[in-house]
């Protein structure tokens, strides 16, 4: 039996693996995406925005320090000035998640910035802002007409993001790959843009 069907087997029948296993990913996912958020802003000033000490900021960015609440996520979400959602999801999509994780990729639109919360009326379908909020490089101006009409499509097939099964970067990356033959020299940048 191969390590991946032990794993699995284990996840079935063990629901104190499956606890462990969840808590494994989001210990390194939460601490890389505080990081990422962070920026360049110091730990310090950070601590000082969201009234905390900086030694609680640091434990927060090492994988597995901390076991985190609500309450502190939102305060940073507050701090960050982003949301924060959480969601039960299938594994495939924690699988997914993990995989297509960036921390240097990874951003997220502030709330002055954010046009489709601030002007929820709008018929503009805003593709890069979508992409930079998955956390997604946004692409360049030549695979951005294909991905509005993807995109478009899957969010007019699900009602609103929330509900869309898969993130627009495996939809980018869907899209390169039926796109490759087409346009080349667009294709290398995004492909090597999409594999970071």
């Amino acid at each position: 039996m191969s390590e991946r069907s032990k794993k699995i087997s284990k996840l079935l029948s063990d629901a104190q693996y499956r606890a462990e296993y969840i808590k494994s990913k989001l210990d390194v996912l939460i601490p890389s995406q505080i990081k990422a958020l962070r920026g360049k802003v110091t730990q310090s000033e950070l601590a000082k925005q969201a009234g905390m000490l900086q030694s609680r900021i640091s434990a927060m960015e090492t994988p597995g320090q901390t076991n985190f609440n609500l309450e502190t996520l939102v305060r940073l979400a507050a701090t960050f000035r982003v949301a924060l959602v959480v969601q039960f999801v299938p594994f495939s999509e924690l699988l997914r998640w993990e995989n297509d994780y960036s921390q240097d990729a990874f951003s997220v639109i502030q709330l002055e910035h954010d046009t489709g919360f601030l002007n929820p009326s709008s018929t503009h379908f805003d593709t890069e802002g979508l992409l930079a909020g998955r956390g997604v490089t946004p692409l360049s101006k030549q695979l951005a007409g294909p991905l509005k009409i993807e995109g478009a499509n899957r969010l007019a097939e699900y009602g609103n993001l929330e509900q869309m099964p898969m993130a627009p970067q495996p939809i980018a990356r869907n899209l390169a790959r039926n796109l490759s033959a087409q346009e080349p020299p667009v294709i290398s940048e995004f492909s090597q843009q999409a594999a970071v």
